[in-house]
């Protein structure tokens, strides 16, 4: 049931920029997918040719989300 609600209000912020914690990790980036299992967001690397990576999260080890504008 949680995990069901997490998927839809996540869903609100495609578009926007998150923060994603991991237990292990802090990603920054526009969200851009949302399935049931999964969220992907694209992610600008610090450094000095600003490579776009793609970072794929399992919803499952997500520890929290902060979203820096709603639409």
């Amino acid at each position: 049931m949680l995990a069901s609600i997490f998927y839809v209000q996540l869903r609100h912020y495609i578009g926007n920029t998150v923060e994603v914690a991991t237990g292990s990790d802090l990603f920054e980036g526009v969200l851009h997918e949302v399935s049931d299992d999964i969220c992907r967001l694209t992610e600008t690397s610090p450094g000095y040719e600003g490579n776009l990576d793609i970072i794929t999260i399992p919803l499952s080890q997500i520890n929290f989300v902060r979203a820096s504008h709603a639409h």
